[in-house]
């Protein structure tokens, strides 16, 4: 009798060890982790891609209308190196045409570039891609004075 009970507790701690399933779901959840992780990281960044595309085509229109309302290049510069320091590691370039203030007559249009490169979190798109995501906004706008 004790010989067959000690054979059925063998069998069934076989099968438990065997065909057990609570481990299951841990398992399954450490295999999709990373791919979960990777899928929120480049949510991230298309996400901050954007929202400095908005901030930027805003500085660009901000700067334009100074520059018209001014004429002054220096003003539009300033307004937008004011907004610089929201971004650090980020260089802004600064496009603004006709450039001679002279050359601005009242009624003709006053066009400002603003362009940057933008490496991502950490550096993690030039890590990956081997560049970096240009982003350019340019806003025109009629000069106002002279």
């Amino acid at each position: 009798m004790k010989i067959v009970k000690f054979k059925e507790n063998i069998k069934i701690k076989i099968k438990k060890l065997f065909f057990n399933k609570n481990g299951q779901a841990t398992v399954e959840f450490i295999l999709l982790i990373p791919f979960l992780i990777i899928t929120c990281i480049a949510v991230f960044q298309l996400g901050y891609v954007i929202y400095l595309q908005n901030n930027i085509k805003q500085l660009s229109n901000e700067a334009a209308r100074i520059v018209s309302t001014t004429n002054s290049n220096e003003s539009g510069e300033k307004a937008i190196k004011r907004n610089n320091n929201l971004y650090d590691g980020l260089n802004f370039d600064i496009n603004i045409e006709p450039d001679l203030w002279k050359a601005r007559k009242v009624g003709e249009i006053v066009t400002v570039g603003i362009a940057i490169n933008y490496d991502g979190f950490g550096g993690l798109i030039k890590k990956l891609f081997g560049k970096s995501i240009l982003i350019y906004s340019e806003s025109s706008m009629r000069m106002e004075c002279e």
